[in-house]
């Protein structure tokens, strides 16, 4: 990677085109570590590894060797603003779905965290104050795991922010924000001086045909913040550093936001509020705190408040005369001292190198000088420094007792100004649309206007629908953006701006539109305005200014979520069904799934299997008994002939399927039997989380029985040994907060097809199925146990599974492999909150929850299915569009928007990063892999899940690259067979419409490898019912 670029592609000759730095990646000559799962024919747990970042088990294991100990900063105290209920009043907040304590009202154990698996310093106004440093903390709250600013707040960057580089950086979008300004170097300043504050950076995509990220020129970049002597500050603790910072406590319920996180320095009276969407960088400083800008180019011109006739001029780095090279001619005084100037409202500067024009606003007249470097006549070759333009502020003017922070906001507010810069991809005019460098003064008039006003601690609500079930079947989303001004108080603000979300157009741009906020292209359909020229072109896509303090975004929920398809299976594929159904009825679940002694993921994935079976056996018995389902999608002549066929076959006894659905209850029940093996519960038990607020498994260290090569046991027990909650490589990272809603979404769905048959099983057990929805979809700030939406990313609508590691180690941020699993997950959540509307029928407050359970399911999974299209289904561009006409909003001529560039090829992202997106997972380097792991499991939602025109795009290089992954060596013969892709292949042929040609496929995949371990989440019966239940191709249309 080139020291001067982000997550850089590699360019060096035709073969490295397809490679790319990023950790986890499979390299040709590399070792590769795959997955091995719980077979649950095979007795003895085969441990699963996952490929997770090489070397984060030697660095944890190396922390929790040495006793790593939580201390903590002198504390820092915050102003607590006693509004919690105005503030949580401004949206509409859902009840929570339980109030139960998870330790003293369920029994669950609980655990504290250690070591990298803590919350780190940065959250210790979250914790009450204690005198004994040693202890691990306890928290006011829960705190979020998977938010996509965690970076900022790891272990890493608690200890010292100027050292934690690109790892502390996150994508607000369209800025790339980082902690570590560099170290002002070869100007007048202390040996011992650093710089505290906030970098930004404009990121451009770099694209090839199987990766696509954001990278950018760190010299670029821009600092804001303050300078700190080291020597000088006083209370510096062990493991602490001058420019270390912690989160913002307000003292509300609602002071933890998903859309941003705000940060105060601990030895530096400044804070910054870093906000999704934010088009300015914001510091705020207190009385005796002087900004410092720090750039890694030399400026060109400097105005000062909107004069051409009031430029600025530098001191030079030496403080004596510099004659310049004139091409490259710095802003620098004939004398090469550095002279004061007054600022009343602004700087507008230009940097030669990377072209781009920044703005900055003071909300205070402020005196001020700027030193530079500079090319002198005659030069020799020499590095780029990282620090060539400084400007100082030496003085704030004020009245004596005015205590108002000082507020400083700076943006880009060119990216092209000249054409020139060093990254090409700045001056891009194919996109098809307009940008902000071709409206520049437009755009910077903008932003004079929005300056005032800034986000803070925005707040997320949600109105779901009413109790009716003949209401309008909507859920409108909220965002508050908290926004604050420089020269007014909140309550007054709130009354000059606006509180709606509009575009920017001549009819509303006044002072009433002050706040501005980036949107994406779905944002930006809740606009009935014409479309706005402000844009950036970022990751997402065309991202463009609107108004608004407030943004309204309707979530339609569909239609409501059935275990069943739209269509019986069809007449002349039942008999096929009813023949699988004679087999797969007599499944005997394993010794280990039984005992809850493996992982999460696998015999959960092996328990929503048998919840599907139990669910086609019933709907086939329902058809022969003539009390046909009730079908959306299938016309009375279809459904009678379906009925027909299946009266006609033999189907199960409702002994067998009853004795299937015992071991169904047995194997979900035993993981919620708190107390673990020592009460008749699971040998790896679950565990409720203080430190974070979560629902963790212990973990099995599976030991085979001497003389017993198909059994054993798990060697361990809370609270000596909990493998899960100490190595990031168990149980894929569970107790790091990785997959949870992976798991968890099968062990749920599971658990609604026991609560439907078995209603009063349902009732016994809701509380603690709900632990599982608890920890990645609680709806409420008023659930002290858990965080809000665990998962979710607001902004961009798609979950995300990394957890506490990625922060640690991953400079590409957060991530997410499995889309469709996440959609399976909120499914799942959908469907055990009807199921258990049916059963609290007589229970009104009951039933209420279990509304809410369902109204929640159903919203996530229709937020991650339009993720999913959006962000991992890549479309073909359609005859008669431009190279880049799938960026732009409302494409008449495609019936998808493309977020990506035409350069990447490939008709899925594989794994998507905050500001990465590559075709490949964790586990395995074969294209098939990262094709079908956005296809399973095989559920009634994958018919909103996977749009026709994309499945016949996508089926012809599914199946190339499963003959290709079938070739070249022994290994790998026969891979797709082996490990269940030719079940998805099968499936993904149905959904193209050719029903026929995927019934053949399917019926020729040996029975064996739906009970081999690739294939444990497929079955026979359900990959018949699920093809038979597909469209035909007539159906389908073009």
């Amino acid at each position: 990677m080139s020291p001067r670029q982000y997550g850089s592609i590699s360019s060096d000759g035709d073969a490295a085109k397809e490679s790319v730095e990023l950790l986890g990646t499979h390299g040709e000559n590399s070792t590769h570590i795959g997955t091995i799962v719980v077979s649950d024919h095979c007795s003895g747990r085969l441990k699963e590894t996952k490929k997770w970042f090489p070397y984060a088990l030697g660095a944890l294991i190396g922390v929790v060797a040495i006793g790593y100990l939580h201390g903590r900063y002198p504390r820092v105290v915050d102003h607590v603003v006693p509004t919690d209920d105005r503030k949580a009043n401004r949206v509409p907040m859902p009840q929570p779905l339980s109030s139960l304590d998870p330790a003293s009202d369920l029994g669950f154990h609980s655990t504290k965290r250690s070591g990298l698996a803590s919350p780190s310093k940065v959250w210790q106004q979250f914790a009450p104050d204690k005198e004994d440093q040693q202890q691990q903390l306890e928290y006011t709250k829960p705190l979020p795991t998977n938010a996509w600013y965690m970076n900022l707040l790891s272990h890493k960057a608690a200890s010292d922010p100027s050292k934690a580089g690109e790892v502390a950086h996150v994508y607000t979008i369209p800025y790339i924000v980082g902690v570590s300004p560099p170290t002002p170097k070869n100007m007048p300043i202390s040996a011992t001086t650093t710089m505290a504050g906030i970098e930004l950076f404009l990121p451009v995509m770099k694209t090839s045909s199987r990766n696509m990220q954001m990278v950018f020129d760190k010299y670029n970049g821009v600092s804001l913040g303050a300078l700190i002597d080291e020597k000088k500050v006083k209370n510096i603790g062990e493991d602490d550093a001058a420019t270390s910072y912690h989160v913002i406590n307000d003292g509300s319920a609602t002071s933890i936001s998903p859309l941003g996180v705000s940060l105060r320095w601990n030895h530096l009276d400044m804070k910054t509020y870093i906000v999704r969407g934010m088009p300015y960088g914001t510091v705020a400083y207190g009385k005796d705190v002087l900004p410092t800008i720090l750039a890694g180019n030399r400026p060109s011109s400097i105005i000062i408040d909107k004069d051409d006739s009031n430029k600025m001029q530098c001191g030079s780095l030496t403080g004596k005369p510099v004659e310049q090279d004139p091409k490259t001619k710095a802003p620098i005084s004939n004398d090469g001292a550095a002279h004061t100037y007054t600022v009343e409202k602004e700087l507008v500067f230009h940097l030669k190198q990377s072209d781009f024009t920044w703005v900055v606003f003071f909300s205070k007249p402020v005196k001020l000088r700027c030193f530079s470097d500079a090319i002198p006549v005659v030069s020799v070759a020499a590095p780029n420094e990282e620090v060539q333009f400084r400007v100082d502020v030496t003085e704030v003017i004020s009245e004596e007792d005015d205590d108002e922070e000082l507020v400083v906001r700076m943006a880009v507010a060119s990216e092209c100004t000249t054409g020139k810069s060093t990254m090409n991809e700045h001056c891009d005019n194919t996109l098809g649309y307009d940008t902000v460098s071709s409206n520049v003064e437009e755009y910077l008039e903008l932003l004079r206007k929005g300056k005032d006003f800034y986000p803070k601690n925005p707040l997320i609500g949600m109105e779901f629908p009413a109790g009716d079930e003949n209401d309008e079947r909507v859920t409108n989303v909220v965002f508050d953006w908290d926004f604050t001004s420089t020269k007014v108080d909140t309550s007054t603000a709130a009354d000059q701006a606006s509180t709606s979300l509009r575009g920017v157009t001549p009819s509303n741009d006044n002072d009433d539109d002050a706040l501005i906020m980036f949107a994406l292209p779905h944002h930006l359909k809740s606009l009935s305005e014409t479309d706005s020229s402000m844009c950036f072109h970022t990751f997402h896509g065309r991202t463009c200014i609107v108004h608004g303090s407030k943004w309204e975004l309707p979530v339609d929920h569909g239609d409501p979520q059935s275990f069943l398809a739209d269509r019986p299976p069809l007449a002349d594929v039942i008999p096929d069904i009813a023949e699988a159904l004679k087999e797969d009825v007599k499944f005997q679940f394993s010794s280990n799934v039984l005992r809850g002694a493996a992982d999460t993921y696998f015999p959960a994935k092996i328990m929503s299997k048998i919840g599907r079976i139990i669910e086609i056996a019933h709907e086939l018995k329902q058809l022969s008994d003539g009390d046909a389902p009730s079908y959306a999608d299938a016309d009375e002549a279809t459904i009678a002939e379906s009925a027909s066929a299946a009266a006609a076959v033999d189907l199960p006894s409702d002994s067998e399927i009853e004795s299937l659905l015992d071991g169904l209850q047995d194997s979900v029940e035993i993981w919620l039997r708190p107390g673990g093996k020592a009460e008749k519960g699971a040998e790896a038990e679950f565990l409720f989380d203080e430190s974070w607020g979560g629902f963790v498994n212990c973990g099995c260290n599976y030991t085979f029985h001497k003389g017993s090569p198909d059994k054993g046991t798990c060697n361990n027990a809370f609270p000596s040994t909990c493998p899960a909650l100490v190595d990031v490589n168990e149980d894929f990272g569970n107790g790091f907060y990785n997959d949870h809603h992976f798991h968890y979404g099968y062990h749920i769905y599971a658990a609604a097809v026991v609560a439907k048959y078995r209603p009063e099983w349902g009732k016994r057990m809701y509380e603690r199925v709900l632990m599982y929805i608890r920890d990645v979809a609680n709806p409420s700030v008023d659930d002290k146990y858990f965080p809000v939406f665990r998962q979710k990313d607001w902004y961009l609508g798609n979950s995300w599974a990394a957890g506490l590691m990625s922060m640690e180690l991953s400079p590409h941020g957060r991530e997410q492999e499995s889309s469709s699993e996440a959609i399976a997950a909120f499914e799942g959540i959908a469907l055990f909150g009807a199921a258990m509307m049916n059963a609290f029928k007589d229970d009104a407050e009951k039933f209420e929850s279990a509304r809410m359970v369902r109204n929640v399911g159903e919203f996530l999974t229709s937020m991650e299915v339009e993720a999913a299209k959006r962000y991992w289904h890549v479309y073909g561009e359609q005859e008669g569009t431009t190279t880049n006409s799938s960026l732009v909003k409302n494409s008449t001529v495609s019936t998808h928007i493309n977020t990506y560039p035409s350069q990447y090829t490939k008709k899925v992202v594989g794994m998507m990063h905050d500001t990465m997106a590559s075709f490949q997972t964790w586990f395995a380097p074969q294209d098939v892999v990262s094709y079908g792991i956005q296809l399973i499991p095989f559920t009634a939602v994958a018919q909103r899940r996977d749009d026709p025109e994309w499945t016949r795009e996508l089926y012809p290089v599914y199946a190339e690259s499963c003959e290709t992954a079938d070739m070249g060596n022994d290994q790998n013969s026969g891979f797709c067979v082996k490990n269940g892709w030719s079940v998805v292949q099968a499936g993904l042929l149905a959904e193209t419409g050719k029903i026929d040609e995927a019934i053949s496929m399917a019926k020729g995949i040996p029975k064996k490898v739906y009970s081999s371990e690739g294939a444990s989440g497929h079955s026979a019966t359900n990959t018949l019912w699920f093809i038979s239940t597909r469209k035909i191709e007539e159906e389908l249309g073009e």
